[in-house]
């Protein structure tokens, strides 16, 4: 049923027509050298993510519902100490992609938080290294 969806939103967009969709962008660099740039475009239930550049050769993307950022967010603020976030730790799907490649990801629910590094680390909903925070 996934792949009979992606194949309706190709079609339409060969016809001209525009679904509606948001484009995420990551891009930082220092000196004029890209650390990280990638792109992700996000529709009804497909993601296409682009790794343009990268510092390390690999962007590594860490997915997170967004009611987990919330969540999260929430429970730093009422507990600045930094004690036990279960859901803002924990990340729905993490993977990394090769710098110039581009991979589809179908079946994304809505509302889902993305963070993209450089680096491969493990990463809270905030987009802050696990590891520092601790």
């Amino acid at each position: 049923m996934r792949n009979f969806t992606a194949l309706l939103y190709y079609l339409f967009a060969l016809l001209g027509c525009d679904i509606g969709a948001t484009t995420i962008v990551h891009r930082a660099s220092a000196d004029g050298i890209d650390i990280i740039d990638s792109e992700v475009r996000v529709t009804d239930r497909i993601a296409k993510f682009e790794c343009l550049a990268s510092r390390s050769g690999q962007c590594h993307y860490t997915l997170f519902h967004d009611d987990c950022a919330v969540a999260g967010t929430a429970a730093t603020a009422k507990n600045p100490v930094g004690d036990a976030q279960p859901c803002a730790s924990q990340p729905f799907e993490r993977f990394a992609m090769a710098a110039g490649s581009d991979k589809e990801v179908i079946g994304l629910e809505p509302g889902f938080k993305l963070c993209v590094s450089a680096e491969d680390q493990a990463m809270n909903a905030d987009c802050k290294s696990a590891a520092r925070q601790r």
